[in-house]
C-alpha cells in the first residue's frame, strides 16, 4: 500500500505558500528541464516573449513567480513552460451533461511526478481551483463561473513549439467563462505537444478539443476522451500499450447508459478504467469529480473522497492507493514477451544478450580509434555520436523499464527511481 499526503493550499497571489512550494520541488524541476542539456531549451528573452505574445494576461503572475524563485534564469524559462521536456500522462475523462454537469477524470500517472497540492487561486478576476502541475499549470480545474476543463495525453508523438498543456488549462481558466469563449481562445495559443482538452460549463456546453503543435483544435462533441485521438487510433501500439480504446469503450458505454455522476465515479474506479500500474507511472493518482453548479471538485479513492470547494480553506490529507484493487488494467505487454501472463513468450533484450559484449567491445574500438585520429572527420563523428549515445541512452532505458521495471533502470544506473524516470522517460 503507497500513500502520500494531498495538500490543500489557498493564496489569491502568489507569496509565502507558492515559495515554499517552489523551494521543495524546485530541484525536481530543474532536474526534469535541463534533462536534456540546457542548450535544449529555449532562451529566456524567447520563452518571456511568447509568453507576453500569446498569454498577456498571465505575465504579472509571472513575474511575481520569478520574483519569489528570487529572478533564477532557469526558473524563470521553466516557469513560461514554452517548448518545455516532454511529459506523457495517461488519463480518462468524461463530460457529463445531465442530469447535472460533470466533469470526471483520472489521473494515471507515476506518484513521483505528481505535485499532490490542490490549488485555489485568484490570479486575475476569477477564483480557479483545480489540481496542480509545473508550479503554476493545472491539470484539471474549474473556476467561479463554473467552466471546467481537463487534460490528457493525445496519442501522437513528438512535440514542436508550444505551450505546455498545464499552463493552457490554468490560462483558459482565467480568462473565459464558459465553453465557447474558451474554444476561441484555445484557438490562438499554440500547444507544445498533443493533448484531448474536455471541457464543460454550467450550461452543460461540452466538447472535446485535440490540440497540439501546427495545428489548429479539432473540436468534437465526443463527451469521452482517453489517450488517442477521436474513435481510431492514429498509433495503435501506443493506445494499445495503455489501452485507450478499450478505456474509452467503457466510459462511452456508460455514458450511452444513462449513468449518472456517482454511478460514472464508480464506473471511473471499476475494473478496466481504474490502473494499479504505479511502477510504469501509469497509475490511477485520483478521479476528480467537478460539478460546475455546486463549485466543488471531489476526489476520490478506493478508500476515500475529499471534496473541495471555492470557499475551502487550507487543509492536507493523507491518501492510501489501492495497489490490490481486483481487475485493474495495465500497461499491456508486446505478444510473445516474455512478460507473457502465461510465462511462455521470448524477451528480446534476452535474444541479444549474448552479443552485448561483442557490441560494447566493437563500439568501444571504434570510439577510441576515432578519438585519437588526426583527420577532422573523425572528431566531426564523435561529436555526431554523442547525441546518438544520449538518444540511445533513453531508448534503451524505456525498453528496459517497459520489460523489468524503472527500478531496475535505477539501480543499473545508481541512480533514484525518479532521476533515472525524469532523466529518460
Amino acid at each position: 500500500m503507497t500513500s502520500f499526503n494531498f495538500y490543500a493550499i489557498t493564496e489569491d497571489r502568489p507569496s509565502t505558500r507558492w515559495k515554499e512550494l517552489f523551494d521543495t520541488v524546485w530541484p525536481g524541476y530543474r532536474a526534469w528541464y535541463l534533462r536534456d542539456g540546457d542548450w535544449a531549451r529555449p532562451d529566456l528573452a524567447t520563452a518571456e516573449g511568447k509568453l507576453c505574445h500569446y498569454m498577456p494576461e498571465l505575465v504579472p503572475t509571472w513575474r511575481r513567480l520569478v520574483e519569489l524563485a528570487d529572478g533564477d534564469e532557469t526558473a524563470a524559462r521553466m516557469l513560461t513552460l514554452w517548448n518545455p521536456p516532454k511529459f506523457l500522462p495517461g488519463c480518462s475523462q468524461v463530460a457529463l451533461r445531465s442530469p447535472e454537469p460533470a466533469l470526471l477524470r483520472n489521473y494515471d500517472y507515476g506518484l513521483e511526478l505528481f505535485e499532490q497540492v490542490h490549488s485555489s487561486t485568484r490570479y486575475g478576476s476569477r477564483r480557479v481551483i483545480g489540481t496542480s502541475d509545473c508550479l503554476w499549470g493545472l491539470l484539471d480545474g474549474m473556476n467561479e463561473d463554473g467552466l471546467a476543463v481537463s487534460l490528457a495525453f493525445g496519442g501522437r508523438p513528438g512535440d514542436g513549439d508550444g505551450f505546455a498543456a498545464p499552463l493552457v488549462v490554468r490560462f483558459l481558466l482565467e480568462v473565459a467563462g464558459d465553453v465557447p469563449e474558451a474554444l476561441r481562445r484555445l484557438e490562438g495559443i499554440p500547444v507544445s505537444m498533443y493533448y484531448n482538452l474536455t471541457l464543460l460549463d454550467t450550461k452543460g456546453n461540452a466538447v472535446t478539443a485535440y490540440v497540439g503543435p501546427g495545428m489548429a483544435p479539432e473540436v468534437t462533441q465526443d463527451p469521452v476522451a482517453t489517450n488517442h485521438r477521436g474513435h481510431s487510433p492514429e498509433y495503435p501500439e501506443h493506445a494499445r500499450r495503455f489501452r485507450s480504446v478499450e478505456r474509452k469503450n467503457i466510459l462511452t458505454e456508460a455514458v450511452e447508459d444513462g449513468c449518472d455522476v456517482e454511478e460514472m465515479a464508480d464506473a471511473m474506479l471499476g475494473p478496466g478504467v481504474f490502473s494499479s500500474d504505479y511502477d510504469n507511472a501509469f497509475g490511477t493518482l485520483y478521479t476528480a469529480v467537478y460539478r460546475p453548479l455546486r463549485g466543488e471538485v471531489e476526489y476520490r479513492w478506493h478508500s476515500r473522497s475529499w471534496t473541495r470547494s471555492l470557499t475551502s480553506t487550507e487543509e492536507m490529507i493523507i491518501v492510501a492507493l489501492d495497489e490490490g484493487t481486483p481487475d485493474p488494467i495495465g500497461v499491456s505487454r508486446p505478444e510473445g514477451s516474455a512478460s507473457d501472463a502465461d510465462g511462455t513468450g521470448s524477451d528480446p533484450i534476452e535474444a541479444v544478450a549474448g552479443t552485448v559484449a561483442e557490441l560494447s567491445a566493437t563500439a568501444s574500438q571504434a570510439i577510441h580509434d576515432l578519438a585519437h585520429s588526426h583527420d577532422p572527420a573523425a572528431f566531426s563523428a564523435l561529436i555526431g555520436l554523442s547525441t546518438e549515445v544520449g538518444e540511445a541512452l533513453g531508448t534503451s532505458a524505456r525498453i528496459l523499464a517497459e520489460h523489468n521495471s524503472w527500478a531496475r533502470v535505477a539501480e543499473i544506473a545508481d541512480v533514484s527511481r525518479q532521476a533515472a524516470w525524469q532523466r529518460w522517460r
